[in-house]
């Protein structure tokens, strides 16, 4: 039996090589396939997306001739979810097989719009104020001066990428099952909104609620993978 595909979307400021180490944890049915975004990892001489269309049509060349045939799986935290989210739409909107489940992370549903905790124009040390305390970087990060002067532009540009978004209501809801997945102390996500991702889809919609905050994906990594492990085996052996 083939091994199913899970592609893996960054969120703000990082790329996929921050997937790399989910390889050893993950099922052997499970092929992990990390999506790099413009502008940072090994597309680091790419310019930014201008807007977030752009951003999901580049990620539907990346991954278009490996979705063609097998079943597969999509996972996003936060940004990466948003683009997760729009990027299944214009699979369907092609006419071509959507993902059997897309994990859903860290992020409240696209037509519920609250003002962002990030704002692009921020100075850099709000940006760096913010970023500690939602967990998402370490005070080592920003004492290297040669490492924040890479992830600060990265960051920023994320952010504006996301204030480019614009959701489309009044479309069909997809076929692939949802997976919530939100730390239990995450500020920025509210519960009741999670309940909403229900509307998104005519298949079933779980939610699995962890330990930490925003970036409860590294405080309970292993009980997380454990979670992907379940779902996308369930999905295999069914």
């Amino acid at each position: 039996m083939s091994k199913l595909k899970l592609f893996a979307f960054p969120f703000a400021g990082s790329s996929s090589l921050g997937y790399l180490k989910w390889k050893k944890y993950l099922s052997e049915s499970i092929e992990l396939m990390p999506v790099e975004l413009a502008g940072r990892g090994s597309r680091m001489k790419n310019p930014f997306y201008k807007n977030f269309q752009e951003a999901v049509d580049d990620l539907y060349g990346q991954i278009q001739n490996d979705i063609q045939d097998e079943p597969y799986a999509f996972f996003g935290h936060s940004m990466g979810s948003v683009l997760a989210y729009e990027l299944v739409h214009k699979i369907k909107q092609l006419g071509q097989r959507e993902p059997t489940v897309i994990f859903m992370s860290g992020r409240r549903p696209p037509h519920i719009n609250r003002r962002e905790i990030f704002d692009s124009s921020f100075p850099e040390e709000q940006l760096k104020e913010n970023l500690l305390e939602l967990g998402g970087a370490t005070k080592e990060l920003f004492e290297d001066t040669q490492l924040a002067q890479t992830f600060i532009p990265i960051l920023r540009a994320d952010f504006e990428l996301m204030e480019t978004y614009v959701y489309e209501a009044n479309r069909e809801p997809l076929t692939a099952a949802i997976h919530v997945m939100t730390g239990i102390g995450d500020a920025d996500v509210n519960r009741t909104d999670l309940k909403e991702w229900r509307n998104h889809t005519t298949n079933e919609c779980t939610i699995a609620k962890f330990k930490g905050g925003h970036f409860y994906i590294n405080d309970s990594f292993g009980i997380m993978i454990q979670q992907i492990n379940r779902v996308l085996n369930s999905i295999q052996t069914a």
